[in-house]
């Protein structure tokens, strides 16, 4: 026989529609997002691995300052390596650097996705990225040292997945560099002024693993070494333009499944307050079902069907939504950041099991496990509407205050677990809207900071050593050294300068006694402090250099040692009149370009916040945006909850004559204690927990910037925290309009 305890639940589910179709709409768009999130990332991550195959991707580049020698390439034939040819020229266009190619055929090969590759000698094909940024479009003309050149189409190149202009570089740019590819003749056309000899390779044994590829590339090195000059030499696994954007990708999966499965908990545990109000309500038909045979197992399952029911039809939408509209905004995001190839949407059992399954799992367990231990007593409790395991009824006698200030004590005592579950979801929440009110600001001090404390307008890196007569110009020396931590995968740069003693620039240091300042990110990453020795490995070699920490030095830009320049020529084994640059407070217009390797200006040392910014902005405030939302129907739901809860007692209150205002000011006021209080209890939560994330965070960067939560993100918080609860007030106050004074004559003993 059909069961008759089924034909409650639509009606049970038409009576509280409000409450359950904010549940579902909230579940569905999380479950959406993220299920958007993790096809999106798997299809994207599926295309980027099978980009290496398709474009024969290389195994590593180097640059040399020379054409190489007729030998050197039948020598790396030898070696079982493939090599090519990958010259470029660097083109300045403004304060933008184009860098351009001739057409790829055999290793590296581009993506078109608008147009076609050029094919004149008046023609060029563009990254995708930088064009979109740019506003160029196919068809437009552009003009570099002095020729025109007309946009054949926009391309994605394998090897430059993100745009770094220098392995080296602290952040990918997109806005001021490009990669480009033109025709034989085309690169013809362009000056050599800024020609760079530079050769891919691949191995001809597809079967070498990682380890055996990175000693032929140690061998390969030491070859060609032998008969030409390194400038740089980068395997593919280092390459940060190649595999920065694949590492990015699906790399916050894990943050975002653990948000999701945050959120289904608190949505479980509210759905489990909601049903045990429910029995308690209903204590004497469930007595009633239980005397007339219903069995415990039965009345647990009806209870346990709308939970489950709402999440598994949000968990199908969310999934439909996911493949179709939020796959898209996800993989926007990442064409927005990264010169990516195009992509196939793809079936991923992964994002179905984490987005349906275990949340559907999740709400079954909790709800089960709380809802059986609700239905666990005897029928004659229920009957009796006697719920309460414990057998000691006396009321805890509260101190002499006025009968208003113990009235809001006893529901404040009377629905703790509420109230705890209610600070539970305040705290999460104001983290998520902490995360996402503090990046602009943080990142904005960050720039702040950066031009504060940048000692020279100018730093100019030289080629070759040149003299200059500009009065400004000063003479320093820099080298680039790696971290030799072994607790850590991949090495990081430390910028080593040599300043000159007595420095117009750095005139704060005074450097006897061999003594070092480094820089205040050194000492924040790796927890070392003054009078500690850093070790230091000369990039490409086995040199080794030990470095005791003298003085902290503020300096933000970068990670940095300075020293005087006399003993940095010891150190380093250079001539007495070693020198590799130039500071400068002004612009010095009396050294040719071509001795010139780089130009640091201020806009330079802020080109980290400014990528972040651009690439991750639009998510700062979708982050602030949802964290409310969430607070707001926790808020709700909760106080709702109590409200429904104690609606005898307030249909008491009313009998005795309170107005609608004053018992407003009774429950709503009790709440907004509690919520005044998870605010200001969330809030140095929520910073601790961020200064902890954030060293994890910051551990994997090749930099270290400051973390700084400015003083008005706090009051931003504990506003909206407080104007969302009046609102929220506002929707209470309505709902105890409607509770009727005949409610208590309905529940009489």
């Amino acid at each position: 026989m059909k069961n008759p305890l089924l034909k409650r639940l639509p009606r049970e589910l038409l009576g509280d529609i409000g409450k359950y179709i904010v549940i579902f709409l909230f579940m569905t768009v999380t479950i959406a997002f993220v299920s958007g999130f993790v096809v999106a990332t798997h299809s994207l991550a599926y295309a980027f691995d099978n980009s290496f195959d398709s474009q024969n991707v290389e195994d590593g580049h180097f640059v040399l300052t020379e054409k190489m020698t007729a030998d050197l390439p039948d020598r790396l034939e030898s070696e079982d390596v493939a090599s090519y040819e990958l010259f470029y020229k660097d083109i300045e266009k403004g304060d933008t650097t184009w860098r351009i190619y001739k057409n790829r055929d055999d290793v590296n090969k581009a993506f078109v996705f608008e147009g076609e590759l050029a094919e004149e000698a008046d023609e060029i094909a563009v990254d995708r990225l930088f064009a979109e940024n740019s506003g160029i479009n196919v068809g437009d003309t552009v003009k570099l040292s002095g020729k025109e050149f007309r946009v054949s189409g926009t391309a994605a190149l394998s090897d430059y997945t993100a745009l770094f202009e220098s392995n080296t570089d602290l952040m990918f740019n997109a806005q001021t560099f490009t990669v480009a590819l033109v025709t034989e003749e085309g690169f013809e056309r362009l000056p050599n002024n800024h020609l760079n000899y530079c050769y891919a390779w691949t191995f001809n044994d597809e079967s070498l693993d990682d380890i055996e590829k990175n000693d032929k590339s140690d061998d390969l090195r030491e070859e060609i070494l032998k008969s030409a000059m390194l400038t740089d030499f980068v395997t593919e696994p280092n390459n940060q333009a190649i595999h920065f954007a694949g590492d990015d990708i699906g790399g916050d999966e894990s943050m975002f499944i653990t948000f999701l499965y945050i959120i289904i908990v608190i949505m479980a545990f509210v759905f489990a307050i909601t049903t045990s109000n429910t029995i308690e309500r209903e204590s004497r038909v469930i007595g009633t079902l239980r005397a007339s045979g219903y069995t415990k197992g039965e009345l647990t399952f009806h209870y346990i069907v709308i939970p489950v029911f709402v999440t598994l039809l949000g968990a199908l939408i969310g999934n439909i939504l996911g493949y179709t509209v939020f796959k898209d905004i996800v993989a926007d995001v990442y064409y927005g950041s990264y010169s990516l190839s195009p992509y196939e949407t793809l079936w991923s059992s992964y994002a179905f099991v984490s987005t349906t399954v275990v949340p559907c799992v999740i709400m079954l367990v909790l709800n089960l496990i709380i809802i059986r231990r609700k239905l666990s007593l005897s029928p004659l409790n229920f009957l009796r509407n006697d719920l309460k395991k414990s057998k000691n009824k006396k009321a805890k006698k509260l101190p002499g205050f006025k009968f208003l200030t113990r009235f809001r004590m006893r529901i404040l005592m009377q629905n703790f677990p509420t109230y705890i579950m209610m600070f539970i979801g305040i705290l999460f929440a104001n983290f998520l809207l902490l995360f996402g009110l503090m990046m602009s600001p943080w990142l904005q001090n960050y720039k702040d900071k950066v031009l504060e404390k940048n000692f020279a307008e100018y730093q100019y890196v030289l080629k070759v050593p040149v003299e200059t007569d500009s009065k400004t110009a000063e003479k320093f020396a820099l080298t680039t050294l790696e971290t030799t931590f072994e607790n850590r995968e991949n090495p990081d740069e430390i910028s080593v300068y040599g300043i000159e003693d007595r420095s117009l620039y750095l005139s704060v240091m005074e450097f006897g006694d061999n003594k070092i300042y480094v820089s205040d990110g050194i000492l924040a990453k790796y927890k070392l402090k003054e009078g500690d020795t850093i070790t230091l490995r000369k990039k490409f070699s086995d040199d080794t250099y030990d470095f005791v920490i003298g003085e902290s030095f503020d300096y933000p830009a970068s990670m940095a040692i300075f020293m005087n320049i006399d003993d940095f020529r010891e150190v380093f084994e250079k001539d007495d009149d070693y020198f590799t640059g130039y500071l400068s407070k002004e612009k010095i217009d009396d050294i040719d370009e071509d001795f010139i390797a780089a130009t640091i200006t201020a806009e330079d040392l802020t080109i980290l916040a400014d990528q972040l910014t651009d690439s991750m902005g639009a998510m700062f405030p979708m982050f602030s945006g949802f964290s409310v939302l969430l607070y707001m129907l926790l808020v709700y739901l909760l106080s709702k909850i109590i409200i429904e809860k104690n609606a005898t007692s307030v249909s008491i209150v009313k009998i005795l004559g309170f107005s609608n205002g004053e018992i407003s000011g009774l429950y709503l006021i009790a709440t907004g204690i509690v919520v005044v209080l998870s605010i200001a209890v969330s809030l140095p939560l929520c910073g601790l927990g961020m200064q902890q994330i954030f060293v994890f965070v910051m551990s994997s960067f090749s930099s270290w910037i400051e973390l700084y939560i400015a003083p008005s993100v706090w009051i931003k918080m504990a506003v909206l925290g407080i104007g969302a609860y009046f609102i929220v007030g506002l929707l209470q106050f309505a709902k105890i309009k409607k509770i009727p004074m005949d409610e208590a004559l309905k529940n009489t003993e």
